[in-house]
């Protein structure tokens, strides 16, 4: 049973990972013209840097897409070896691009909300990938 509230763990953090990064890209395509920008103040600065357009498109969707994907996959039947092997993907690519933004925000001198948070909570998705079964 264990694996089902780990299970319900990492559903829950892509969800809320998707709807940040959502946010991120409802306002890089303009359709929310102001970002609320709680903490950190540099949303804004972050989601209009060039890095934050990966061949034109907002990186907030792709993030969006990338979580979403992961949520499903482990919503769906995480059992399932093809299943569990696209989510560990999924899980690395998003280690690998939050790290990558953290790095490129630190770098801007400017910090987003949403882009700490799921730099926070892609490893700890990873590792609830990594460990169902």
């Amino acid at each position: 049973m264990e694996w089902l509230g780990s299970r319900v763990a990492g559903v829950v953090l892509a969800v809320a990972s998707t709807a940040a990064m959502l946010y991120v890209g409802l306002y890089q395509s303009r359709v929310v013209e102001r970002m609320w920008c709680p903490l950190l103040g540099g949303c804004e600065a972050v989601a209009n840097a060039p890095f934050a357009r990966l061949f034109g498109v907002p990186d907030g969707y792709l993030g969006a897409g990338l979580f979403a994907t992961i949520a499903l996959l482990l919503a769906a039947a995480p059992g399932r070896p093809m299943v569990r092997a696209t989510a560990v993907v999924g899980g690395a690519v998003a280690v690998y691009a939050n790290v990558k933004g953290a790095y490129d925000m630190t770098n801007l001198g400017a910090h987003c909300t949403y882009c700490w948070a799921t730099t926070l909570a892609s490893p700890w998705l990873m590792w609830i990938i990594w460990r169902l079964r």
